[in-house]
C-alpha cells in the first residue's frame, strides 16, 4: 500500500450540486444578477409588456411577468438544466448572436441558489415547474392565457457562506433598481414596471421616444426637449461594408451636464455594457462645450454586425471584443462635436438674440430683420440636414459700401476656414456670422472684431481680474478676454503656421503598440504625421520610433502615446488635433497672474487674431459698450 505524503490531497471529481453551486456562483453573485438575467429571458420571448415585482431587496423574491411567446411542457422541462438554451445550437452560432441570453446557464444556475417557479402559457396549455437543487424538478397544469411568469424567492437560502456576503436589503434593492433601468432604456418598444415591495415605482410605456424614455427612467430634473437623438450609419462616413454598424446617439444640450461619466450610457446590441473607448468618444466631441471637470449626459445605442463583436469574453456580457472600433469611435466622436457646435451656434439665436438687433451698422444684406429662430433646433436631428455654415458670396458684396464689404469680407476671410469643416449649422443662418455666444446676461450682446477695429492705436491695457480674465479698453467697448484661450488660439496658430517644420531628436520617442489594430491605425496616418513634423518608424513587433517632432511641439512622449494610441484621432484630423491639444498645454493656465508687459503684448495679439475662438470653438472674449453697461445698471 502506497503511503500518502504530507499535503497531498486525491483528484476527485466534485457531487453534481456542489458543482452546479460553484457554477452557479459565476453568473448569480446577488439579486440583481438574477434580475438581469430574467429580464434579458423576457425581452427575449418578444415581449411587449414586462413587469418586474421585487422584495426584500430580491433576497425574499424576484417575480417578473412578460407577454411573451411562451414555453411549451417540453421546453419547461429543460429550462432549468444546465446548458439549456433555445438560442444556439452550435459554437458558430456564438459569432452571430442576436438575442440577449444565450449561454444556458441563467435559470440553470438560480435552481441551484434558490427556489424557482416558472408557470409559461404556449398554443392554449399552460405549465408550471418547480426547480430546487436539492430534489427533481416537478411539472403540473397551470392556469395562464399568454406569457411566462417566473418566480425566485429565498436566495441562498442553501448556500449560507454566500448570504453573509450579501448587502442589507434597500442596497440590494437599490442595485435591482439600476439594472431594471439599464434594461428598459433602449427598448421603447417595450412597456417596463417595477414594484418594490408592494410599491409601484416605475410605470414606462411603450412607444416612448428615446429622450422621454431616458429622462423618465433616470428621473432626471431636465425635460426631454433639452436632448436630442442623431441616427448614423456606418455608410453616413463612409466606412465600414454593406452598412455593418449603425447607432442613434441621444446627446443633452451643453446646459445638461454632470459632475462624473456616470449618465453616458454605452448599449451595444441591446446591452449595456463598459466601453471605455466609446465613452471617450463621446468625452472627445464634447471637449470645449462644457464647464471645467463636468460632463455631457449620454446614451449610445449602438447595432453592429454580430458577427463583429463578441460578448462571449464575461459571465454577465458586461464587456465586449470588437474586431474594429477605431471607425466607430471616429464617427461618434465626429457626430458628437457637430452637434455641439451647431448647438452652440442655434442656442444663441434662440436665447441671446431678439428678433432685432442693432449691429455697429446697419447690415445691408440682410438688414434689421432677423429670422425667427424659435422652430430652429427640433428635438430630433438627423445628421443628414447639418451643412457646414453658409458665407456671404463675393458677387453679393460687391454692393456693399466700403466699409462693410470690408466688414463682410473678414467674416468670410476668417470663419471659412475655421467653420469649413468642424461647424454645422442649419442652411441659409446669415447671423451665425456675426454673433457669439454670451451666457453672462442675455441682453448683452457679443461682437466679433473687424479689421478696422484690430488696427487701430487707441488700445488701453486696464488689468487681470478673476485670475482667469484680462481687461482691455479700445474703440469704447471694454473687452474681457480669457488669457488661457486667448494664449491657446495664437499657440495654435503658430503651429499650424509652422507645419511641416522638425526637429530631431537625440534619443526617440518609443510607442509600444498592444495590437494589431495599433499598428494599423498608426501605419494609416503616417501621411499626415509626416506632413505635420513627425517622423514616425515601424519597427516591427509592436515597436514605433519618432526620430523627429514639429518645432511647436510641447508635448513628451506619454503625452504622444496619448493622443495617437488612446484619442485614435482621424486621419484628416491629426494636424488640427495636435495643434489644439499642444497649444493648450502650453498655454497659460487660469489663475497665473501675467506681468503688465506680458498681458499686455497678450491683448494686443489677441486682438489681432482673425479668428476669436480657441481651437476647441469657445469663445476668446467678451465685449461690453457703454451703453449696455449703463443698461445693466438702469442708468439712462
Amino acid at each position: 500500500m502506497i503511503q500518502a505524503k504530507e499535503g497531498h490531497r486525491p483528484v476527485k471529481t466534485l457531487p453534481p450540486e456542489v458543482a452546479r453551486k460553484i457554477a452557479a456562483g459565476e453568473v448569480i453573485d446577488r439579486p440583481n444578477a438574477i434580475l438581469r438575467e430574467l429580464l434579458d429571458n423576457a425581452v427575449d420571448s418578444g415581449a411587449d409588456s414586462i413587469i418586474a415585482e421585487i422584495n426584500g431587496g430580491g433576497i425574499e423574491q424576484i417575480r417578473i411577468v412578460d407577454n411573451g411567446s411562451g414555453m411549451t411542457k417540453e421546453d419547461l422541462a429543460n429550462c432549468a438544466k444546465p446548458h439549456a438554451t433555445s438560442k444556439i445550437t452550435t459554437e458558430e452560432d456564438l459569432l452571430k448572436l442576436k438575442t440577449l441570453g444565450f449561454r444556458g446557464e441563467a435559470l440553470s444556475s438560480i435552481a441551484a441558489v434558490s427556489r424557482l417557479q416558472i408557470t409559461s402559457a404556449f398554443d392554449g396549455e399552460a405549465w408550471t415547474l418547480e426547480a430546487e437543487v436539492t430534489r427533481e424538478h416537478k411539472i403540473f397544469p397551470a392556469n395562464l392565457a399568454q406569457g411566462t411568469i417566473v418566480q425566485v424567492q429565498s436566495l441562498f437560502e442553501n448556500f449560507p457562506a454566500r448570504r453573509m456576503f450579501l448587502k442589507r436589503p434597500s442596497a440590494e434593492t437599490l442595485l435591482c433598481r439600476q439594472t431594471f433601468i439599464e434594461k428598459a432604456l433602449p427598448r421603447t418598444d417595450i412597456s417596463f414596471r417595477l414594484s418594490i415591495d408592494g410599491k409601484q415605482r416605475f410605470d414606462l410605456p411603450k412607444n416612448q421616444t428615446l429622450a422621454q424614455r431616458f429622462t423618465m427612467a433616470l428621473e432626471l430634473p431636465e425635460s426631454p426637449s433639452l436632448f436630442s437623438k442623431l441616427s448614423v450609419a456606418a455608410d453616413d462616413y463612409g466606412i465600414g461594408q454593406n452598412s455593418d454598424w449603425k447607432f442613434n446617439l441621444l446627446l443633452g444640450e451643453s446646459a445638461v451636464h454632470r459632475n462624473d461619466k456616470k449618465f453616458i450610457f454605452i448599449y451595444v446590441n441591446g446591452r449595456r455594457i463598459s466601453e471605455y473607448s466609446l465613452v471617450q468618444a463621446i468625452e472627445y466631441g464634447a471637449q470645449g462645450f462644457f464647464p471645467n471637470g463636468s460632463h455631457p449626459v449620454a446614451a449610445l445605442f449602438l447595432d453592429i454586425n454580430p458577427e463583429l463583436v463578441d460578448f462571449n469574453i464575461h459571465p454577465a456580457k458586461r464587456e465586449a471584443r470588437f474586431k474594429d472600433l477605431a471607425p466607430i469611435h471616429h464617427a461618434v466622436s465626429k457626430t458628437t462635436r457637430n452637434f455641439f457646435k451647431s448647438h452652440a451656434i442655434s442656442s444663441l439665436a434662440a436665447n441671446t438674440i431678439s428678433k432685432k438687433i442693432i449691429l455697429p451698422e446697419q447690415n445691408e444684406l440682410y438688414g434689421t430683420e432677423l429670422p425667427d429662430y424659435k422652430d430652429y433646433y427640433q428635438d430630433q436631428v438627423p445628421i443628414s440636414t447639418l451643412k457646414p455654415v453658409s458665407l456671404p458670396k463675393k458677387n453679393e458684396l460687391s454692393n456693399l459700401s466700403t466699409k462693410q464689404d470690408k466688414r463682410e469680407q473678414f467674416f468670410s476671410d476668417s470663419y471659412s476656414a475655421s467653420f469649413k469643416e468642424n461647424s454645422y449649422v442649419a442652411e441659409n443662418n446669415p447671423l451665425n456670422n456675426f454673433i457669439e455666444k454670451n451666457d453672462l446676461v442675455s441682453r448683452i450682446t457679443l461682437s466679433v472684431p473687424t479689421k478696422e477695429t484690430s488696427t487701430s492705436n487707441d488700445l488701453r491695457y486696464i488689468g487681470s481680474t478673476l485670475g482667469v480674465f484680462l481687461l482691455a479698453e479700445k474703440n469704447n467697448r471694454l473687452y474681457l478676454i480669457d488669457q488661457h484661450a486667448a494664449h491657446e488660439r495664437i499657440l495654435y496658430n503658430k503651429f499650424i503656421a509652422a507645419t511641416g517644420t522638425k526637429q530631431p531628436l537625440l534619443v526617440p520617442y518609443v510607442l509600444e503598440t498592444q495590437s494589431e489594430e495599433d499598428d494599423n491605425y498608426l501605419e494609416s496616418i503616417k501621411p499626415q504625421l509626416f506632413e505635420a513634423g513627425f517622423e514616425a518608424k515601424n519597427c516591427g513587433e509592436g515597436r514605433w520610433e519618432f526620430c523627429s517632432v514639429p518645432v511647436q511641439w510641447k508635448g513628451s512622449e506619454q503625452d504622444l502615446e496619448k493622443d495617437l494610441l488612446t484619442k485614435r484621432i482621424a486621419p484628416e484630423e491629426v494636424l488640427s488635433s495636435m495643434a489644439a491639444t499642444n497649444a493648450c498645454r502650453a498655454a497659460v493656465k487660469d489663475g497665473h497672474v501675467l506681468d503688465s508687459e506680458s498681458a499686455k503684448k497678450l491683448v494686443e495679439e489677441t486682438l489681432e487674431l482673425s479668428d476669436p475662438h480657441c481651437p476647441h470653438g469657445r469663445p476668446i472674449w467678451i465685449t461690453l459698450s457703454k451703453e449696455e453697461l449703463f443698461q445693466l445698471v438702469r442708468r439712462t
